[in-house]
């Protein structure tokens, strides 16, 4: 079998074992006429993954894919479409676009957020800023801040601790107490 790609062969060896379960799972997710057609179209997302070689767990990569598309029908599903509206100008539509108070607060408190991110400890500073921000993985901040990625966590964890805490107890002006101040505050409570 020679006209075989190496994704047929992947494929033949790696998914199709898993089918039954796949159908088990789907049979738990869908009706039962729509059962096969979940099972195909996550096959078929697969197959057609260009990285395929990459995925270590191809039978939970077409769980997660099948999952995602009974999501997704269930979602359109609850969708009222256009074709059973009489009139659509009769309905009152509501604008989900945020009013200018919302985009307003949210400015203040990415302000605020920026401003109590100056106050950490460097570290967990620039932890929280390459993992929130940038979105690198751990491991890629481990490597370039020279630390384990274990410290890397710690940082990570102390820095968004310290940030929520700063952010639930701190009013906008924090009347001059800094957030090392109001996380000591915490860490005494806490003790």
């Amino acid at each position: 079998m020679t006209w075989l790609r190496d994704v047929d062969r992947w494929f033949i060896d790696e998914v199709l074992p898993h089918r039954q379960t796949f159908r088990r799972q789907a049979a738990r997710l869908v009706a039962p006429g729509d059962v096969e057609d979940l099972v195909q179209e996550a096959c078929a997302r697969t197959i057609n993954a260009s990285h395929h070689r990459d995925i270590d767990n191809p039978r939970a990569f077409v769980l997660t894919i099948m999952r995602n598309l009974a999501f997704e029908r269930h979602r359109r599903a609850s969708v009222v479409r256009f074709e059973h509206l009489a009139d659509l100008d009769a309905m009152d539509i509501a604008d989900s676009a945020p009013d200018q108070f919302a985009i307003l607060s949210g400015h203040l408190e990415l302000k605020r957020l920026i401003e109590l991110m100056d106050q950490l400890p460097p570290q967990p500073r620039a932890v929280v800023k390459m993992r929130r921000i940038e979105g690198m993985l751990p491991k890629d901040i481990a490597v370039r801040l020279g630390l384990s990625v274990s410290t890397v966590e710690k940082h990570l964890a102390k820095g968004l601790a310290i940030l929520a805490h700063a952010m639930q107890e701190a009013p906008v002006k924090a009347d001059g107490v800094g957030i090392s101040r109001l996380w000591q505050r915490h860490r005494q409570r806490s003790n």
